[in-house]
């Protein structure tokens, strides 16, 4: 079976630009409406970030998973029957602290070795690599990813605050891959080997 991240750095229905979204929808190579789940966690479940994502994808099949989900205890079976998991932006290392307090780090793993897409933007994109580099309140620092995908990836990466701290951070630490996206740019990954870059510049 084959497995799939999309990491996107920017665009997407938070920003009004579905191309990538649309991108990503055809990825699951089957008729009828995707079964796709939104995890606003990076953003503590932000309710109007989720609104947002049932107005997007209001012709598939929506859903979404708050903090208070993830100790459920058929959590496991309700993601793996998803098609897609969708990881909104946020704080990168709360969201990741909070799915390892609860396990739910795991449960993202199991369901992606059972074939169900990841995808995500901004923290959402990092967070399945081995080690994360983002800011956190006035500064910048490292932190461990879910280590799916080899290296280190940079959203935001046209910011020059950003990434100028990255690329330091990366060329200290001698990272084994990097990854760095502009606005607008995204990269898939297939059974976690680089596949496609993919920019769309408007909607």
């Amino acid at each position: 079976m084959e497995r799939h991240i999309l990491a996107i750095s920017g665009g997407g229905f938070s920003e009004d630009s579905p191309s990538i979204d649309k991108y990503l929808l055809n990825i699951r190579r089957k008729p009828g409406p995707k079964k796709i789940a939104f995890i606003a966690t990076a953003s503590n479940d932000a309710q109007g970030y989720i609104d947002k994502f049932y107005e997007a994808f209001k012709a598939e099949m929506p859903s979404h998973l708050t903090i208070e989900d993830f100790e459920g205890p058929a959590i496991q079976e309700v993601v793996n029957a998803l098609d897609i998991v969708y990881v909104g932006g946020g704080n990168t290392q709360y969201m990741l602290d909070i799915w390892r307090q609860t396990g739910f780090d795991r449960v993202l793993m199991n369901a992606y070795h059972n074939g169900v897409i990841l995808a995500g933007v901004s923290a959402g994109a990092m967070c399945w690599l081995e080690t994360c580099f983002s800011e956190r309140e006035d500064f910048f620092e490292e932190f461990r990813g879910l280590g799916i995908i080899k290296g280190s990836l940079c959203p935001h990466y046209n910011e020059k605050a950003r990434r100028l701290a990255f690329d330091s951070w990366a060329n200290n630490k001698k990272i084994s891959k990097v990854y760095t996206l502009a606005d607008h740019e995204n990269v898939h990954f297939r059974n976690e080997k680089f596949f496609a870059k993919i920019t769309f510049l408007s909607s």
